[in-house]
């Protein structure tokens, strides 16, 4: 395999680059969101041209109080359409289920329209009632396919850019769909021929899905993933917190859709009394269907998600309940009329229904526990919705019954009826209510268990529940907990959140507490810092913290000269420390001057203890100057904890001259930690440095890969660019180490901006790259093999090459969690790596169902249990694989060193020493200047059998090595070739003599056998 290009960058000045920006995607999701949104509207139009024409026939047919009968009808039919889908998902691949779903929409609609042509008699009525029916089945069908079809298109970061545009092809549809409609009934000759146009507009939807689903054939899965045991494990976990929490979600979406059916039919029936014909309601229909899709998709665009964001997530969830008890009282008192009243409350419920609750409907999902979340989301939403259908339809029936035997007319019943509708809101408020406190729990609890990531949740509501369970927590450890949490989703909530519970902390508490209101002091709080200060059981570390606290908050009073009274030598070190760091960074000359002079006394002191904490100043107080003098003495302190404070002090003060010493500091145990995080401060200053460490082949590999952990750390745009720029060059145990460091970055920028740069395409690549490492893997194995090579060096390598395919495997599964679900490929890694048939199996299953790449089957292959002759076969579309003899086979190993490992590549070495092949000289010069010790441990010892003439001359730099093996091993060869230089010399004059390494190595294998042993 010759080294395959990187992925190409994609050129981001490009009008098209720069029109996605604006739409907010990106190159490899434009062609599938235009496919779904094409999809999703034509089905759509269709479906909204059938409601328009079903509700005109069915009012003049049947009367607005027959509707409660649909609604019922419409709960059991829903229900069968839901249980249908699942049914059919177990017996057909789900291509197939979802054509033949989406064909089904329009299958009845020819005969319905048979029926309709036949009018007044019992055909014609069936059909007004089937067709009425039947909107609902196309709602609900449609919608279960537009959401699949959208979670196997795209993954899960690719759906919150490019759902919004998919989903807005309902609003499309119904201004579309609204302003169309009279025109076409006017044209078409009535409302019975929208029938067949609907009939027509949803085969255009077919089509358009069968396109995207040939398309892209490898989002689809050809099995059906069996989630029995899934099940069984969410089944055991939802008790609790979670079942409770399960309940009121159900009672959310039910009294949501109950209220929707209640206003519905009110709205009907006044458009019944009051507009009386069919074209009247018709035309009234489509014109305020039209206007309600601009106001809907105005509100979407512009409106949903700053007014979500600004208000959080139970506010605007809200906002449709109160909405509808204000408009709905309105309604009730019917100041301008009652059609005016409905009217006014069906545009504010629509309005809101779908966009501020369809927004935000998902989000209640977020507290639910990764592991079951999307069985709890489509068991409440499969059967709520159903449910509640039937429920509005009988409570509808039942108060029509009381008014209809106790003789109230119409209006007086439509005055009764929006009370009704009041009455089921508040109730709806009263549930959101305690929905958001069993949100909040749930969250805490999830995030406290490492349940939940931080980067998917409402931050405004998580930072709500952690500031309730501060005041809650009963232990230490519960507080400590809460405190970190808040400070890591809301820095700038700290200060209101901790300081009036300042007095109730113990010791550590009020340390850990002020340290996080220290990121954003603010004067208002400074009277809980004195009462903390001034309290007898204030420990000097949380002195000196509220002695910083009160310096940099209170900006206008500060009282510089106070502090001299800290820096006398009775004052405990880490009190004066702070107050001479405060003095050096606020103070005047004289004042500097003064703490400068307790400073030098500090980091000069024979008390270990004082020079840290004099370190520790200096670094707080960002300020070398004068000082700079006693940084080498310090560099070469006795101490550790000096010299670990003295290099965080010198990235706090930029000391560039000093910076080496930090990057010096990382490639020794003691100090690792500290320059760690001194480079972690210094920030994109520390790049440069970094990165030259890490195309460095004189660094050893731990400290390569630390840098790139660093580089993930410093979580600036510099640096994730850097990492993301080098994880299309690098390989192996690089590539692993990026990749994991581009996971872990916070709220997945490091996943975006790779995704950015290269694409999905661009990730495909890296995957048939790494394919291309398991199949020189491979081709080695079958090779090199036990039988044609018998050594116990070649053992080695051969277990070594097995184990170069499962490293590549698993840098696979890393390139997979920038595009899918981290937790679904972490389950399918583990279980197709485990040893368990069983476990392979269901792996391969949440791998087939969870991956839609182009390469999906290939890499279902090689992960199962086959030969590896049958892997390579299967490789071979990609990677064609030619047999080599052993010795060729060794040779190309070790020319693609730069994607084995260093263990591979020394057994190669140890290999070629056993058995007297021949290597070329340029790959041993580079493999005698590989970075790890044993790699160059092995080309000594073939070099010594090989051409010790060569050796001979690469001697006098091995002594020298920093490797204590690779130095005995090279005095061992200098003492042996002191003694029996010439005899060694003979032996290579026999042969004959060369200045070039191979040349002599050739001369040195004519006639040796395999096997021939060390001179």
């Amino acid at each position: 395999m010759n080294a395959p290009n990187a992925p190409v960058i994609p050129n981001s000045n490009s009008s098209m680059r720069r029109f996605l920006k604006i739409v907010n995607l990106r190159p490899d999701e434009a062609e599938r969101t235009l496919l779904m949104f094409l999809f999703y509207g034509a089905t759509s139009i269709g479906a909204v041209w059938l409601e328009y024409s079903s509700s005109t026939l069915f009012l003049e047919a049947y009367t607005a109080e027959k509707l409660t009968w649909v609604y019922i009808a419409t709960a059991f039919v829903v229900t069968a359409f839901g249980v249908f889908y699942s049914w059919l998902q177990k017996l057909f691949p789900l291509r197939w289920v979802m054509l033949g779903i989406s064909c089904l929409l329009a299958l009845p609609l020819p005969f319905a329209w048979f029926g309709l042509i036949q009018k007044g008699t019992f055909f014609y009525m069936a059909a007004v009632f089937g067709i009425r029916l039947w909107v609902e089945g196309i709602y609900v069908l449609s919608n279960i396919n537009n959401d699949i079809a959208a979670n196997q298109l795209f993954n899960i970061r690719e759906i919150k850019r490019a759902f919004p545009l998919i989903s807005t092809g309902i609003i499309v549809a119904e201004i579309v769909g609204g302003f169309s409609y009279p025109f076409l009934v006017a044209w078409g000759g009535g409302a019975v021929n929208m029938t067949l146009a609907t009939c027509l507009m949803l085969f255009i939807g077919s089509c358009v899905l069968f396109y995207l689903s040939t398309r892209y054939k490898q989002a689809f899965p050809n099995s059906v993933y069996n989630s029995e045991e899934d099940r069984e494990m969410s089944t055991r976990a939802l008790k609790g917190n979670i079942l409770k929490y399960v309940w009121l979600l159900f009672g959310f979406f039910i009294a949501a859709q109950v209220l929707f059916f209640m206003i519905e039919f009110q709205y009907q029936s006044q458009l019944e009394i009051h507009l009386k014909t069919e074209e009247a309601i018709g035309s009234f229909l489509g014109i305020f269907g039209g206007i309600m899709g601009v106001f809907k998709l105005a509100l979407q665009l512009f409106g949903s998600s700053r007014i979500i964001e600004r208000i959080g997530v139970f506010l605007a969830v809200l906002m449709p309940p109160v909405g509808i008890i204000i408009t709905g009282t309105i309604a009730g008192f019917a100041p301008f009329g009652l059609l005016t009243g409905f009217v006014v409350l069906k545009f504010f419920d629509e309005l809101f229904r779908f966009t501020i609750v369809a927004a935000t409907a998902p989000t209640l999902f977020q507290a639910v526990p990764d592991l079951f979340r999307s069985q709890i989301q489509s068991f409440v939403r499969g059967i709520a919705d159903p449910l509640a259908t039937g429920g509005a339809g009988v409570l509808i029936w039942v108060v029509s019954e009381i008014f209809r035997r106790n003789n109230i007319g119409a209006d007086v019943s439509a005055h009764w009826f929006a009370g009704v509708i009041v009455v089921v809101a508040m109730i709806w408020v009263a549930i959101i209510w305690l929905l958001r406190r069993g949100y909040l729990e749930l969250l805490i609890q999830s995030v406290e268990r490492g349940q939940l990531s931080l980067s998917t949740v409402d931050t405004r509501e998580l930072r709500r529940a952690v500031s309730e369970s501060m005041s809650r927590a009963e232990t230490q450890t519960e507080q400590s907990v809460c405190i970190e949490l808040l400070t890591q989703i809301a820095p700038q909530a700290v200060n209101e959140s901790l300081a009036p519970i300042l007095l109730q902390m113990n010791p550590d508490l009020q340390a850990q507490s002020i340290a996080a209101m220290l990121e954003n002091p603010e004067s208002r709080y400074l009277p809980y810092i004195h009462e903390v200060m001034q309290s007898h059981h204030a420990s000097p570390q949380v002195q000196a913290l509220c002695l910083r606290y009160v310096l940099l908050a209170d900006e206008q009073n500060r009282d510089i000269d106070g502090l001299r009274k800290y820096l006398g030598p009775e004052q405990n070190p880490i009190i004066r420390g702070t107050a001479v760091a405060l003095m050096m960074r606020l103070g005047a000359s004289s004042q500097v001057a003064e703490a400068t002079n307790t400073l030098r006394h500090m980091i000069t002191s024979p008390s270990q203890p004082e020079r840290v904490l004099g370190c520790r100043a200096l670094a707080e107080a960002a300020f070398m100057q004068s000082l700079r003098f006693y940084v080498p003495q310090l560099l070469q302190d006795p101490s550790i904890e000096v010299r670990c404070a003295l290099l965080k002090a010198i990235a706090a003060t930029r000391a560039s001259e000093y910076f080496p010493s930090i990057i010096r500091g990382l490639h020794y145990k003691a100090t690792r930690k500290a320059a760690h995080d001194a480079l972690v401060t210094l920030g994109d200053d520390a790049i440069a440095p970094l990165l030259e460490l890490t195309t460095s082949d004189r660094s050893p590999d731990n400290v390569r890969i630390h840098a790139w952990d660093i580089l993930g750390e410093i979580g600036s745009q510099g640096s994730i660019s850097v990492l993301a720029n080098n994880l299309l060059t690098s390989w192996g145990k690089h590539r692993r180490q990026i990749l994991r460091t581009l996971i872990r970055i916070p709220q997945e920028q490091g996943i975006e901006a790779i995704l950015e740069l290269v694409g999905r395409s661009g990730i495909e690549k890296l995957v048939v790259q790494e394919l291309g490492v398991m199949t020189e893997a491979w081709a080695g194995v079958v090779d090199l093999s036990i039988d044609k090579v018998a050594c116990t060096e070649t053992g080695l390598l051969l277990d070594s090459l097995q184990n170069e395919a499962i490293n590549s495997l698993e840098r696979i599964f890393l390139l997979m969690k920038l595009l899918y679900s981290g937790s679904a490929i972490q389950a399918a890694s583990f279980n197709i790596l485990s040893d368990s048939k069983s476990s392979l199996a269901r792996g391969m299953e949440i791998l087939d169902n969870t991956v839609d790449l182009s390469v999906k089957q290939i890499i279902l292959s090689v992960v199962d249990n086959r030969s590896i002759p049958d892997k390579l076969n299967i490789l071979a579309t990609l990677h064609p694989y030619k047999p080599l003899s052993p010795i060729n086979r060794l040779q190309q190993l070790v020319e693609l060193r730069y994607c084995l490992s260093d263990w591979t590549l020394a057994c190669c070495f140890h290999v070629a020493r056993t058995q007297w092949w021949s290597l070329t000289a340029e790959t041993m010069l580079k493999c005698l200047e590989h970075s790890t010790g044993f790699v160059r441990e092995a080309v000594i010892a073939y070099l010594q059998v090989a051409s010790p003439r060569s050796l001979m001359k690469v001697l006098p730099r091995l002594l020298k090595d920093r490797d204590s093996l690779v130095l005995a091993q090279s005095r061992a060869i200098y003492y042996y070739f002191q003694n029996n230089g010439k005899n060694i010399l003979n032996l290579s004059n026999n042969l004959h003599e060369s200045k070039d390494i191979d040349t002599e190595i050739k001369a040195r294998m004519i006639g040796k056998p395999n096997g021939y042993g060390e001179s």
